[in-house]
């Protein structure tokens, strides 16, 4: 390989811009799964098929059939992940972004007995990590500000007193700033944005009016991302020999963004006590390679190999009502890292599977109106080192994470 094509490899952002373009990365991948502080207060156990929130315009769009009249919701949810990493020879770096807010906003509205119509909008995908700009591993990643923001419209029919159906259309709008070092001192970064189409469909059963199971598939979303691409700090003796370099080009990424597939349940044992559930199966087998374009007609695009796989998140949880106007719950989850190896893993993702610890409760402020609040521990477990190909090699000596959410909900 020449010097040039050394640079252009060299340059190319990996998988950060695995989002691609998708606030911190605490779910797997960069999937995030705060669309309900209700939800979040349990480990979302039972989304979609709770009745408690109207997250099931997210969820399970078959679930809207559980409100009445005319309602929303709106609220926010604090994400922030430590990470201390301690690279082969000591140098120790933390890649703690600042703290991230999630937002999350839903409308639900009864048009008869039968049909309700929603509207969501959600970030589903997102990430937020930054590093010294002379650490020991700027070569795989600086800085990553990764976000997507979903517009999501959707209908529900109950069908009879047992089945239900839904489905919706998901307008995704995502933009990336993303950093990477070369040649010691030079670097190259992204700022792209796209626009981008996928749907949602979920179906219910109503055993009864305790129990329900629900089944829904958001399907993947594929980006065509296209923006700035800018170089910088390369020494002058190395434009001597290869040309201006440093400058701003047009630049592009493609990515998809993974479908998946939700099983949820939801029981209540009594007047006070339910219990829910859910599974998810996210296919991560979608980001298995990242191309990166460029029209500097100097940098080569660069090919970056991620062979992520698919994902797993499983949860469970309970509500207790502990007065008419307070309900407590909590809940436990497991979710698994899609990275297959230290190999792909990257310093700006530092993924690995986790245990969600969650507490949370709603109280009723006046006959129309819930607060909810709700708080996850996430503990990273697992394999914990990076051995990347560019030669960075260390372990993660912790990776936690905390997320608080808050939010209202109002029926008209």
């Amino acid at each position: 390989m020449n010097k040039k094509n050394r640079f252009g490899a060299r340059l190319a952002l990996p998988a950060l811009i695995a989002a691609a373009l998708a606030p911190a990365a605490h779910a797997a991948g960069f999937q995030l799964s705060e669309q309900s502080i209700v939800g979040l207060g349990r480990a979302h156990a039972g989304a979609g098929v709770a009745g408690d929130d109207l997250s099931s315009v997210f969820y399970n769009p078959a679930g809207m059939v559980l409100h009445r009249g005319t309602q929303i919701q709106g609220g926010i949810t604090y994400a922030e992940i430590d990470a201390p990493f301690t690279a082969e020879g000591g140098q120790k770096e933390n890649s703690r972004a600042a703290g991230e807010v999630i937002p999350q906003g839903f409308f639900v509205k009864e048009i008869n007995e039968r049909t309700r119509f929603g509207f969501g909008v959600t970030v589903p995908f997102g990430l937020g990590s930054s590093h010294d700009e002379n650490w020991i591993g700027r070569g795989d990643g600086i800085e990553a500000h990764i976000m997507t923001v979903d517009f999501n419209p959707s209908l529900a029919y109950q069908l009879d007193d047992k089945w239900s159906v839904g489905g919706g259309v998901s307008a995704q709008y995502a933009k990336a700033s993303l950093k990477k070092g070369a040649f010691g001192v030079a670097s190259g970064e992204i700022d792209a944005d796209s626009w981008a189409f996928g749907y949602n469909l979920g179906v219910m059963y109503q055993a009864s009016a305790d129990t329900r199971v629900g089944l829904s598939y958001r399907s993947k979303v594929e980006h065509k991302a296209d923006g700035d691409y800018t170089v910088e700090g390369v020494p002058p003796q190395v434009e001597a020999v290869m040309g201006k370099l440093n400058g701003v080009y047009g630049g592009s990424a493609d990515v998809t963004v993974p479908e998946s597939v939700l099983l949820s349940a939801y029981h209540r044992v009594d007047p006070k006590l339910a219990l829910t559930g859910s599974l998810r199966w996210s296919n991560w087998k979608r980001f298995d390679q990242l191309v990166i374009e460029n029209d500097s007609g100097k940098l080569p695009a660069s090919t970056i190999d991620n062979s992520w796989k698919e994902s797993w998140f499983a949860s469970v949880g309970a509500d207790y009502a502990y007065s008419d106007r307070l309900t407590l719950r909590g809940g436990v989850a497991y979710e698994t890292s899609p990275v297959p190896s230290a190999e792909y893993r990257n310093p700006l993702i530092p993924d690995r599977d986790r245990v969600w610890l969650s507490v949370g409760g709603s109280y009723a402020l006046e006959k129309n109106m819930t607060l909810d609040v709700g708080y996850t521990y996430l503990i990273g477990t697992g394999d914990d080192e990076i051995n990347s190909k560019s030669g960075l090699k260390g372990k993660y000596d912790s990776i936690t994470g905390h997320l608080l959410g808050v939010g209202l909900q109002y029926r008209f």
